[in-house]
């Protein structure tokens, strides 16, 4: 059969952050990955999970409604002075993400136009050397459990160490833990906490880094 493709929605994955996946749309994905990967900013490559061929550009938005539509806490959406981001990373596995797809494809009759990709070995070197990383920074990270309020909120909070090492923020009235993509952010949450003490912050003050000085503003009063 014959279609007339003018592009791809693709799924990457990266190492970097593996509980996200970017979900996009590209002419030419192979040039869209170096363009990605050109960057320094981020520890490992973006790898290539899976495309879908499709006949009309910006296809990918309307994945993006149905996935915003099922789930809208599943996007990464954040504010930077006054502005908000909306991201094309979504808080999902690249499987369910896959799956997804498939569905589409399945109805529609186009399931020759899904491909899935296997990881390469140097990209396999990667994951396992970052879930290594990932597992020495369980024990590099110490945060000690204070209680703190937000302006920017009006709500008190509690932080202390999750199990996997890293950060967590939780409202105390409900207990539940901010989440990653959450607006605000947890670093606005904790910028406006540090604040709200008289701490001084920098323009690129890491969420750890503002979390540690809190702690010290929290004990010292």
């Amino acid at each position: 059969m014959n279609y007339n493709i003018v592009g791809k929605i693709y799924i990457l994955t990266n190492p970097s952050f593996p509980d996200y996946v970017k979900i996009g749309y590209s002419k030419n994905v192979e040039e869209r990955l170096n363009r990605l990967n050109n960057s320094e900013a981020v520890p490992f490559a973006f790898r290539l999970y899976a495309t879908y061929d499709v006949e009309t550009q910006s296809a990918d938005k309307v994945l993006h409604k149905i996935i915003d539509k099922l789930n809208a806490d599943l996007r990464s959406i954040d504010t930077i002075n006054d502005k908000v981001r909306v991201r094309e990373f979504y808080l999902i596995s690249p499987e369910d993400a896959y799956e997804l797809l498939e569905d589409i494809a399945i109805i529609s009759g186009t399931k020759d136009r899904l491909h899935l990709y296997k990881p390469t070995k140097e990209e396999v070197i990667e994951e396992e050397t970052a879930e290594k990383n990932r597992e020495l920074s369980k024990n590099r990270h110490h945060f000690k459990e204070i209680k703190f309020k937000s302006s920017l909120t009006n709500k008190t909070y509690y932080s202390k160490t999750k199990d996997d090492g890293t950060l967590g923020i939780y409202e105390e009235a409900t207990n539940m833990e901010v989440p990653n993509n959450s607006n605000p952010s947890k670093k606005q949450i904790l910028l406006q906490a540090v604040k709200d003490l008289n701490g001084e912050v920098e323009s690129d003050i890491t969420l750890y880094q503002l979390q540690h000085r809190l702690e010290k503003l929290v004990i010292k009063d």
